[in-house]
């Protein structure tokens, strides 16, 4: 029965088609909703066939990409800059990488090599761009569009950016497989991996500045690794799959599942501060800003709360919330579903000041 209600709520999200094996193995297929990127004052996402560049204080367009829709070309996933803000590389189900100038939207290259569509952003350090695929594969390129090593291979396909870690100079990289991978992005090579985690991993892992890797998983848990013995420092049991990434704000770390609860735990520990359910499966990361926690849900809710979980606002939004909010500090966005808006602006009183597109 709990089998059948995951499976069913995930089509009422009409985001993701599952398949689940008799055991562990599940294999998926995504559609996708839209992610937000901001840089100073322009708003930058993906939504279905365009990429758009949006003025960030009256939501006017500066450009859009293409300029005209093109069957079978798509982008959900959040666009990414590289080589100091020169380009903007969004990742396309047409199994494509672009790179965008930002300021005109003009196409600089695009990179072919993918078997599979994108469902994640890239990864962008100052080695390359690493590209996570639904093809199984992670792809590194350099800022020209050419490939730096042969692709990595993992056992199912990957739905989840890399993480960059400063202190082991490496990449993580999570997996439908249910394994996190450890990667030299010089070579490509793998420096360590875990056993199997229990479930398919779908959002990119959280590094803390003490050395825990933190993932979220549909084991209905969320395992905290440490980066130089690489054993399972904590575990902890969500009630319903764990789809957010996890967001560390100082000693406490902020995860969430799909029954729609939202823990605070002890970073060192695993240890349970506080948890709520205000209503709705939430899928997509917190906002964490002026000392308040923001997310989203799907039932048509942005929920704002304070550090140790007294809730002050839950604020009605038209439209179902899967992308994670974004914020330049005065101004909040967010990118409904099945809503008159794909984009929406609101000042610090929840009150929106501006919508696109715009009404007719």
């Amino acid at each position: 029965m709990k089998t059948i209600k995951k499976y069913i709520l995930i089509l009422l999200l009409a985001l993701i088609a599952l398949s689940l094996g008799a055991c562990t193995g599940r294999r998926v297929v995504a559609t996708g909703w839209s992610e937000i990127t901001l840089k100073e004052d322009v708003a930058y996402f993906s939504y279905g066939p365009q990429v758009y560049a949006l003025n960030l204080k009256n939501g006017t367009p500066k450009w859009l990409y293409p300029v005209e829709p093109e069957t079978g070309v798509d982008f959900y996933a959040a666009p990414v800059f590289a080589d100091n803000g020169t380009q903007l590389i969004v990742a396309s189900y047409d199994s494509n990488l672009y790179s965008i100038d930002p300021a005109t939207g003009r196409e600089i290259w695009s990179f072919t090599n993918a078997e599979n569509r994108y469902v994640a952003a890239p990864l962008v350090t100052d080695l390359g761009i690493f590209a996570p695929s639904s093809d199984n594969k992670l792809y590194a390129v350099d800022l020209n569009g050419l490939p730096l090593w042969e692709p990595f291979e993992t056992g199912e396909p990957i739905w989840a950016s890399p993480a960059w870690s400063e202190s082991c100079g490496c990449i993580y990289l999570t997996s439908m497989d249910h394994i996190l991978y450890a990667i030299n992005p010089e070579t490509g090579s793998l420096l360590w991996k875990t056993e199997d985690l229990g479930g398919p991993i779908v959002s990119k892992p959280t590094v803390s500045e003490s050395g825990l890797v933190i993932v979220s998983t549909f084991n209905n848990e969320i395992v905290a690794l440490d980066e130089k013995s690489h054993r399972v420092e904590w575990r902890f049991s969500t009630s319903d799959w764990a789809w957010a990434s996890p967001v560390i704000d100082g000693e406490q770390v902020y995860i969430s599942d799909l029954s729609g609860t939202f823990y605070a735990l002890d970073l060192e520990s695993g240890n349970l501060l506080w948890q709520l359910q205000p209503g709705g499966s939430i899928v997509s990361t917190p906002l964490i800003q002026d000392g308040q926690i923001y997310f989203s849900t799907d039932a048509s809710s942005l929920v704002v709360v304070s550090t140790d979980g007294v809730v002050q606002r839950n604020l009605p939004i038209e439209g179902k919330l899967y992308a994670s909010p974004a914020s330049d500090g005065d101004i909040i966005l967010l990118a409904p579903s099945e809503a008159e808006f794909f984009l929406i602006a609101l000042n610090q009183n929840g009150i929106q000041i501006w919508g696109y597109p715009p009404a007719k």
